[in-house]
């Protein structure tokens, strides 16, 4: 057993599905996969129930989920250990990354910071918006990438890379023959919403949107599970929001024979994902200046459209 196989461990248990796991780590799901059987051969027993969409917990894998977070502190807490006078002050920037943020948007700063900053070191944390937001504002990250706004005065922001909305419907439905659709086209039809408390200044502007084009009736779910979401479209026939296009983590549950996508043509109306740092904190992280400084170069004037 060694500290990556518990790392993969926790990836697997905390998103309920491999290949979700394995975009957070940023591995394929062979080698994921391949070496959590390892640790459950050693094991002796399995640590998940597989499923097709969709993967559980046993009994022991839930058992070994608090137990592997202690060991996974412990280890990373080591380095703090270390008599080198160096150690305490080596180059490091605390890069956090929205777990459903497009990928494209985490590996522009973190190719950015390898060419300007090789020397800085880029400790990873991968969460939600909602709690990696606040961990800038107390200091605990120094870098974020997530959705945009941040909404805090204190916080500034660059935007990377610009999603196109779209809605995700049953193959049968009677708006999957359109080419494209209008807010106004979404009046009477229940709608899944993502929970505000994902990212509360993001989601509750798109709310305020769509109940101000008359989509009232919206169904807001306690979670950002694209999983339970496509169920509930696939069993239910309601419509959901989605990114339009597979580069989008999000938008790949609904690329199956059983689902229509048709993009949704509204002026203004986008998912950027970006760069969000705390004003002032460019000059005392290493590598921060320069490497916004070049990112501004290149996407300052317009975000990569995805």
């Amino acid at each position: 057993m060694d500290i990556q196989q518990i790392r993969y461990f926790l990836a697997v248990a905390e998103e309920l599905h491999f290949a979700r796991a394995a975009e957070r780590l940023h591995v394929t799901p062979s080698p994921l996969s391949r070496r959590i059987k390892e640790l459950e051969r050693e094991l002796g027993s399995d640590l998940f129930v597989r499923g097709y969409h969709r993967v559980e917990l046993t009994p022991l894998g839930r058992a070994f989920v608090d137990p592997a977070r202690e060991v996974v502190c412990r280890f990373d807490a080591l380095k703090d250990l270390s008599p080198d006078p160096a150690a305490a002050t080596r180059r490091t920037c605390r890069i956090g990354a929205a777990t459903l943020a497009a990928p494209q948007a985490l590996d522009a700063v973190l190719e950015v910071f390898h060419t300007r900053a090789p020397e800085v070191d880029l400790p990873l944390t991968l969460a939600a918006s909602a709690e990696l937001l606040p961990a800038l504002q107390t200091g605990a990250l120094d870098l974020a990438v997530v959705h945009l706004p941040p909404g805090a005065p204190e916080l500034e922001s660059l935007p990377l890379v610009r999603g196109r909305l779209a809605i995700a419907m049953r193959t049968g439905d009677p708006l999957a023959a359109r080419d494209r659709l209008t807010l106004a086209d979404l009046r009477g039809r229940e709608v899944v919403a993502t929970s505000s408390k994902v990212h509360p200044s993001v989601v509750n502007s798109l709310h305020r949107r769509l109940r101000g084009a008359g989509v009232t009736r919206l169904v807001e779910l306690p979670h950002n599970d694209s999983v339970q979401v496509a169920a509930r479209v696939r069993r239910t026939g309601v419509l959901s929001l989605t990114l339009k296009g597979l580069a989008h983590p999000s938008a790949r549950v609904f690329d199956d024979p059983d689902f229509a996508v048709v993009p949704l043509d509204e002026p203004g109306l986008f998912m950027d994902v970006g760069a969000v740092w705390c004003a002032g904190s460019e000059d005392r992280v290493p590598g921060l200046a320069e490497v916004l400084a070049e990112l501004r170069r290149t996407y300052g004037a317009a975000p990569l459209d995805l």
